[in-house]
């Protein structure tokens, strides 16, 4: 064969290593295939664990913002600032586990959305800053609004109470005069009934029955009498004392009666006395009255405009908690009716206490305050507006990574499997070669083998029976083959050497044989001679 030829010059270990090498070189190209698709397996695990890592901690850094959204500290800016960082190296970490020719597109793409993203989150905390800063100050116009509501109604209320003091004083003055009227009645209607008594006995009885009545009677009217009156006043408790010292008098009717009758007489000055305060205390109620209309016409007035400005106060007031509770625009908007509602209230309160001092420090501090508050308002709906924005683009490019991340993802998931099926292909291919070629190299080994030993071994075989012109071939091989035909030569030659010395011996005892017997015959022929 011509590969036996061109073999036959290797020794047999020679050939086998040439026919194993191939065999384990594809063994070796199958395993490294394995390392290979092993390690890029292992690789792509890692990327994609790095990419979960990441959606992982994007989703609580979504959570982290919603948090500060609802609660805002700098705790809660701090730890979403945190997760941004750490996210961030996460994606640059997973970028330098890249080959140096993959795509990190979307990776630097994910990497930019988280800065951007961070510096919303300071855009959003300095929005915070400021809205507490609007949220402070709209606080301190409305409790500086609830002051001037304080002051305005003590004013309107000090109003009131002048006039309804006036007016409480006519009152008493009408009571009084009544009072005095009252007195002047009793003690007329005392005189009538004392003359009406027929007999000193009559008399003293009646001054008995009303003598109780006296004492009350003053009271009533001692505490009311004007000051140029006081001397009514000794005349009742003086001509009071003496008719009790009449009355407790044994003396007989007839006596004590005419000196009770003097006493009595002093009643009739005292009633036109009495009467006279009692018309002068009446003219002066009738006169506080008339002088009281005005007043009390404007007071009401400005009492009424007064509650419909404190109404209107309280109604911003609620108006603005609940905006301030819920920053919005359909709550600026009510806040703001409210606001308008109060400035027409101010107007109808000018027109009521125009002329009262209180009011000019009002007019001058309230326009000034509502024109705050609506300004405060509207950058602080402008504020919320802001921040809403902020967070929804924060959370869109949360969404953007989101998307970056699982494009990326599935563009590992899809190199990996290009490569899987490439290494699958190369250890399919190593290993078919390797097959092909351990089983041509087992074919040609036992080809370049079998041959040459089943010559040898049949040339043995023939030699061993005896064959010894039997042809040995190989004896020209360098390899253990052509030894073992050059030693079966060498067999060769020593048995057909036997052989030829065997038949020399067997000719040397032949003409030995000869000679012998030769000579037995010239012995025997000598003996015979002899």
């Amino acid at each position: 064969m011509f590969i036996d030829k061109i073999l036959a010059r290797f020794k047999i270990q020679t050939k086998v290593l040439v026919f194993i090498l191939p065999f384990v070189l594809s063994i070796c190209a199958v395993g490294f295939t394995g390392l290979y698709a092993s390690g890029l397996l292992q690789g792509r695990m890692e990327i994609s664990n790095s990419v979960l890592q990441s959606l992982s901690g994007f989703k609580d850094v979504y959570a982290g913002m919603n948090r500060f959204l609802q609660d805002t500290t700098e705790a809660n800016r701090d730890a979403v600032h945190e997760r941004l960082t750490a996210q961030g190296e996460v994606l640059r970490a997973t970028m330098d586990s890249l080959a140096p020719d993959a795509d990190r597109s979307k990776l630097v793409d994910a990497e930019a959305q988280t800065k951007d993203i961070q510096a919303r989150m300071d855009g959003l905390w300095t929005l915070y800053v400021n809205e507490v800063g609007l949220h402070e100050t709209m606080t301190k116009n409305l409790n500086t609004l609830s002051s001037e509501q304080v002051k305005i109604l003590d004013e309107a209320t000090k109003l009131q109470r002048s006039v309804r003091q006036n007016e409480n004083a006519a009152k008493i003055m009408l009571r009084e005069a009544e009072r005095l009227t009252n007195a002047s009645k009793f003690f007329g209607d005392f005189l009538s009934e004392f003359s009406r008594g027929a007999t000193p006995e009559e008399q003293l009885k009646v001054v008995r029955e009303r003598y109780p009545l006296f004492s009350k009677t003053e009271r009533s009217i001692s505490m009311i009498l004007p000051k140029n009156q006081t001397v009514v006043l000794i005349t009742i408790r003086n001509t009071i004392d003496e008719l009790g010292a009449l009355l407790k008098s044994t003396d007989p009717a007839s006596v004590t009666v005419p000196e009770i009758a003097r006493r009595v007489n002093r009643f009739r000055q005292v009633t036109i006395q009495l009467q006279g305060a009692a018309a002068a205390k009446m003219r002066e109620a009738t006169r506080i009255f008339n002088e009281l209309d005005t007043p009390i016409i404007k007071s009401e007035a400005v009492l009424g405009s007064t509650r419909k400005l404190v109404s209107s106060i309280d109604d911003i007031e609620v108006a603005a908690a609940r905006f301030l509770g819920e920053t919005s625009q359909e709550n600026r908007t009510k806040l703001t009716g409210n606001l308008a509602i109060m400035r027409i209230d101010m107007n109808g309160l000018r027109g009521a206490a125009s002329d009262q001092p209180f009011f000019a420090a009002v007019d001058e501090t309230l326009p000034k305050l509502l024109e705050r508050i609506e300004a405060d308002s509207a950058e602080l709906v402008k504020i919320s507006t802001e921040r809403a924005a902020q967070f929804e683009a924060a959370g869109q490019s949360i969404d953007t990574i989101w998307n970056l991340l699982s494009q990326f993802a599935e563009e590992q998931k899809t190199s990996a499997g290009t490569e899987r099926e490439k290494a699958n292909q190369v250890s399919v291919l190593a290993t078919v070669a390797g097959a092909a070629i351990a089983v041509l190299a087992g074919i040609a080994l036992v080809l370049t083998l079998k041959g040459p030993i089943g010559q040898i071994t049949g040339a043995m075989r023939r030699l061993a029976d005896g064959f010894l012109d039997t042809g040995i071939s190989g004896e020209g091989r360098a390899d253990e083959i052509g030894d073992m035909a050059r030693a079966l030569g060498v067999f060769k030659e020593n048995a057909l050497s036997k052989i030829r010395i065997e038949e020399e011996s067997e000719q040397q005892r032949a003409a030995a044989e000869a000679e012998r017997a030769r000579n037995d015959a010239e012995k025997q022929s000598l003996d015979r001679d002899i």
